[in-house]
């Protein structure tokens, strides 16, 4: 990167600063799904719908990581597992048990926490506890996450995934950096990540790995040797993600020196040094999903969407989750299941779908407009197309989205956009840095409260 465009880079980073903003998950972000569940509404839907992805979550953790955003529970006790896995399956018969037929999928995950830390047994048990409800695609997405810990992956645990029908593992490395991972109170030996990924590979796997930027003590040399390992790996997928800091909302976050965490400018440089590295053996997908160049895994071309299972080619408009803190899409409707062990025990203890109060959202025609260019359009790596969207909504693109337009203007004067004023508006190769700065602009969410809540 020469200086002119490191000084470019310096300044928009100051003035497109994306530290609060959304990860873009979902559309609204879920600190905005307020409305109250209609629960028999629900089970009506689940009842007729045909197919569906199915998330289920696995909260359990051998250790808990300081920058961890999701939902994990410190437990190695079996007993505290097979008790877990004793309300999924309560919860998957209250949910599926009442329909004529079983729900289709072609796409599972399972998801933590770290679902590798189940025993054989355990994983056994849930993945016949799922088939008794769920008929699998010939040519399913059936994926597990995993931490590279031999002692959580062992040889006989990956030949039982693969005899299940399991195909994707995804391995959370993050950095290789000892000063980072001490940082963060995570290990990742990399000798140990190479003989488990190898292994993975020779049984057939599609192998994802998910690195992190942003993180304390993170600078250019250390990321740049992380980089070039994982490329000597060779894993099938990289999902290089933004850590985001929200110490008021995951107290454990604190633990990690805010001086310690690099500026905006920073992370775009980091973000930028992973496509220079990668750009040789891997091709982009979307806004943070790297794919290898003759690898298992295949280039959906622009058909990308963003949502809570990753950047992928999605092929169902439904998303049934299982487990605490799982969120689910059935249509049009958001729904999260509660987050404390006790509360989702209990509601399905009372044969009640385990929902958490007020974490419900029905899209209205405007949400799925501003869905569409959010998630499929923008973090799905594509133009703005404005005669799709008119077409789709019923909607003159320019009258609708004035406002949007007089800042998206600006934007494109700071080299961010090309085309605002013609039909299609593509995202700059320096617009891909500031991403969810442009996403936000259609967000009037996140602009009601705009020093309020923060979410992902």
């Amino acid at each position: 990167m020469n200086q002119t465009i490191q000084n470019q880079l310096h300044y928009l980073s100051q003035k497109y600063n994306e530290y609060n903003l959304p990860m873009y998950l979902s559309y609204p972000v879920d600190s905005h799904w307020r409305q109250p569940a209609d629960e028999s509404a629900i089970a009506q839907e689940l009842k007729e719908i045909e197919e569906a992805q199915v998330y289920v979550h696995v909260p359990f953790c051998k250790s808990i990581c300081y920058y961890c955003c999701c939902d994990r529970v410190l437990s190695g006790k079996d007993e505290d597992k097979d008790q877990y896995i004793d309300v999924l399956e309560q919860e998957l018969a209250l949910k599926l048990s009442g329909r004529a037929r079983k729900l289709k999928s072609g796409n599972l995950h399972w998801g933590g926490g770290t679902p590798a830390y189940l025993n054989e047994r355990q994983i056994e048990r849930l993945y016949g506890i799922i088939a008794q409800y769920v008929d699998f695609e010939d040519n399913a997405r059936i994926k597990l996450e995993a931490y590279p810990d031999k002692q959580i992956v062992t040889e006989g645990k990956l030949r039982l995934l693969k005899a299940l029908g399991f195909n994707y593992i995804s391995f959370g490395i993050q950095d290789f950096d000892a000063r980072v991972l001490n940082a963060i109170h995570r290990e990742c030996d990399l000798e140990d990540t190479r003989e488990i990924i190898g292994l993975a590979r020779s049984m057939g796997f599609t192998v994802n790995v998910d690195l992190c930027y942003g993180l304390p003590f993170q600078g250019l040399g250390e990321f740049e040797r992380t980089l070039q390992e994982i490329v000597r790996i060779a894993p099938d997928k990289i999902v290089a993600f933004p850590y985001a800091h929200y110490p008021a909302i995951y107290p454990l976050q604190r633990k990690i020196p805010h001086l310690s965490l690099p500026n905006n400018y920073m992370v775009s440089r980091l973000f930028e040094l992973a496509r220079q590295v990668l750009s040789q053996d891997y091709t982009e997908m979307g806004s943070d999903t790297f794919i290898r160049n003759n690898g298992r895994e295949k280039h959906p071309g622009t058909h990308v969407v963003r949502d809570f299972m990753g950047s992928s080619e999605r092929s169902s408009q439904h998303l049934l989750g299982l487990g605490k803190s799982a969120v689910s899409k059935i249509g049009s409707l958001y729904y999260k299941n509660v987050p404390a062990m006790d509360r989702y025990r209990a509601a399905l203890d009372l044969r009640k779908f385990p929902i958490e109060t007020g974490k419900t959202h029905l899209l209205s025609i405007e949400d799925a407009i501003r869905e569409d260019i959010i998630l499929k359009q923008l973090l799905g790596g594509n133009p703005i197309d404005k005669p799709m969207l008119q077409e789709c909504f019923g909607i003159d693109f320019d009258s609708y989205f004035q406002e949007e337009l007089s800042v998206l203007r600006g934007m494109e004067k700071d080299g961010l956009l090309l085309g605002v004023d013609s039909p299609r508006i593509t995202v700059t190769l320096t617009g891909t840095y500031f991403i969810r700065a442009i996403a936000h602009v259609f967000d009037p969410y996140y602009k009601s409260t705009r020093n309020g809540e923060n979410s992902i």
